[in-house]
């Protein structure tokens, strides 16, 4: 019986690798015919931005669990136009169903950085998807006046990134991530409507 067991769960598990493998197959394509980089970084990094390291009990918790393809929480402030990677991302999840959006959602990002140019980022699959959505403001404002009551930005930046349990040079790192991609005013709330970089998309 501990055999089949043991078999059964080698057997799930190679099921799910060849699963991933594949879903990296589609999601390489897709992000690569629609320049989709810099949308999945966002998508990946707004699902675990919701963490909170001082709730240990999951899935209030928050972090990388695949909430954000869910109402409300798609449609937080922070969270404009990613309705779009959200869907782009369900058309290969239709391809790939055992992969759960969560570990979707952070592979599509990892591939986006390696297509981009970047390392190739060594990943950890195995997340699990949660339908309870994280509650607003777990994301920093782009302006003041800022909803954690901060006075400054940084202090704001410190308040909002403290409580994942991140030091301030992994704030400094996480905001140079901001560098890749364009700025679009629906989604960002900055900028002109359109401009010469913009304007054909």
């Amino acid at each position: 019986r501990l055999y089949l067991l043991c078999f059964i769960s080698w057997f799930s598990l190679k099921m799910y690798v060849d699963e991933l493998k594949k879903a990296k197959e589609l999601v390489s394509a897709l992000i690569t015919e629609k320049n989709a980089y810099p949308i999945m970084i966002r998508l990946a990094w707004h699902d675990a931005g919701t963490y909170n390291k001082d709730i240990s009990e999951w899935p209030k918790c928050g972090g990388a669990n695949g909430s954000i393809r869910f109402e409300p929480e798609i449609k937080h402030g922070a969270n404009a136009g990613l309705i779009n990677a959200v869907n782009m991302l369900e058309e290969v999840h239709k391809q790939v169903p055992e992969v759960t959006y969560a570990d979707l959602y952070q592979l599509a990002s990892a591939v986006s950085v390696e297509l981009a140019g970047g390392p190739k980022i060594p990943m950890k699959y195995g997340r699990v998807d949660t339908e309870e959505c994280a509650p607003e403001g777990n994301l920093p404002d782009g302006n003041p006046p800022f909803h954690t009551g901060c006075k400054s930005a940084e202090q704001h930046l410190r308040t909002i990134f403290h409580r994942m349990g991140l030091s301030n040079q992994d704030i400094v790192a996480l905001s140079g991530a901001h560098t890749v991609g364009r700025a679009f005013k629906d989604r960002s709330g900055e900028g002109k409507e359109s401009t010469k970089y913009t304007a054909n998309l």
